[in-house]
């Protein structure tokens, strides 16, 4: 029975090591969003949910989505969000960014605040990024994560939206 467990146990740590080697290659972590054309590298621990088309990290109640918006270059859409767009949907906007993808596109970054709802009903305050870019067809990336755990979450979600990478 202990040697058992200990063959379980040594398995388990072989796995393990196995499971970060792979996470420390980017490319090896790249998931294609097909009905977007488009693919992503997620954070670390964050996983793809087929049945909501989803990247989440289901303990802290966050996700990565990736759209696409054909036929719409993404700077009329950028340009259309305003403060006053934002209140009317229920939102904050807190700031606005232009930045470069990984693969040197142009894109926006647009950082708000919202009031929902935690897993048992208590008001929560969350983060939402949405990220877009593109020149013919847009693509939008929407992140949601709660505000409480900003610092230690938004770093890492901010460069796997930055990883997107058109399908050619």
């Amino acid at each position: 029975m202990k040697a058992t467990a200990y063959i379980l146990l040594a398995i388990a740590i072989t796995f393990a090591t196995i499971v970060v080697q792979a996470q420390e290659s980017d490319d090896n972590m790249r998931i294609l969003i097909t009905n977007a054309e488009a693919s992503i590298i997620p954070p670390k621990h964050f996983e793809y949910d087929s049945l909501t088309n989803r990247i989440v990290h289901i303990g802290t109640m966050s996700y990565i989505q990736v759209a696409k918006v054909a036929n719409r270059p993404y700077n009329k859409i950028a340009t259309a969000i305003t403060k006053e767009y934002m209140a009317s949907q229920g939102f904050e906007l807190i700031d606005r960014q232009n930045c470069k993808m990984l693969s040197g596109k142009d894109a926006t970054i647009f950082r708000s605040r919202f009031l929902s709802k935690d897993e048992n009903g208590n008001d929560m305050y969350f983060i939402r990024l949405m990220l877009f870019t593109g020149s013919k067809n847009t693509i939008w990336i929407t992140a949601d994560f709660p505000e409480c755990i900003s610092k230690q979450i938004e770093e890492a979600v901010r460069n796997s939206m930055l990883s997107t990478e058109e399908k050619e």
